[in-house]
């Protein structure tokens, strides 16, 4: 697979934004350790891993579907995580 060289980002960065108002709807806003958010992101990381995993075996549009619905999810936690850091005291 080759790099597309983000050619899709206006879509990316929306599909995040929506992802981003799903997560506070469904969890709230979330206060946890660096160390929470971390398993966090591992968790997710874990499903992107199986849902390639399946969707390489099956190569089922609807697979595809859920690998990019994984990337985002990721995407998303990156961007908080990256956030909190930016702003974080020492």
């Amino acid at each position: 697979m080759k790099d597309l060289l983000l050619k899709d980002k206006d879509e990316l960065i929306h599909m995040i934004f929506l992802e981003h108002l799903r997560q506070i709807k469904k969890w709230g806003i979330q206060d946890h350790t660096s160390f929470k958010w971390l398993a966090c992101l591992a968790e997710e990381v874990g499903e992107l891993s199986e849902a390639i995993l399946y969707c390489e075996h099956h190569n089922d549009k609807e697979l595809r579907e859920n690998v990019v619905k994984e990337a985002i999810q990721i995407a998303t936690l990156s961007l908080k995580i990256a956030e909190m850091f930016m702003h974080k005291e020492a």
